[in-house]
């Protein structure tokens, strides 16, 4: 099911939804997420009582109301997140994203919730 949102301006854009078993996967259609993404994304997931999954498949850009939207979601909701390309999951781990969320490299990975993607921090002593 693909949902179509505008808003006053005729800003529009898409998100795709995919439901089975009790997992709620939406995919933004939009390469950048702001901050109207992260309020129309709220919407959809804080309304959403299945296991929610975010496919970033789409997405090369966020915007910092984007991760502030994601980590207060995260205060109520556990969130998964795949498909992440490799800018956003350097920011991700910059902004250690994965104390809030649950970051996979795959849709089957957050399906079987394994091989979970964990910030580590080394050091050299």
């Amino acid at each position: 099911m693909i949902i179509n949102f505008s808003d006053y301006n005729g800003y529009h854009n898409s998100m795709e939804i995919r439901e089975h078993d009790n997992i709620y996967i939406i995919t933004p259609l939009s390469d950048k997420l702001d901050a109207r993404e992260s309020f129309r994304l709220s919407k959809e997931v804080l309304a959403e009582n299945k296991r929610i999954s975010l496919d970033l498949s789409q997405v090369h850009d966020c915007t910092i109301e984007f991760i502030e939207a994601l980590k207060e979601i995260a205060k109520t909701k556990e969130i998964g997140i795949f498909n992440i390309s490799s800018d956003l999951f350097a920011l991700f781990n910059f902004m250690n994203m994965d104390k809030y969320v649950q970051l996979f490299v795959c849709e089957t990975d957050f399906e079987e919730n394994a091989r979970q993607l964990v910030n580590r921090k080394f050091s050299i002593i």
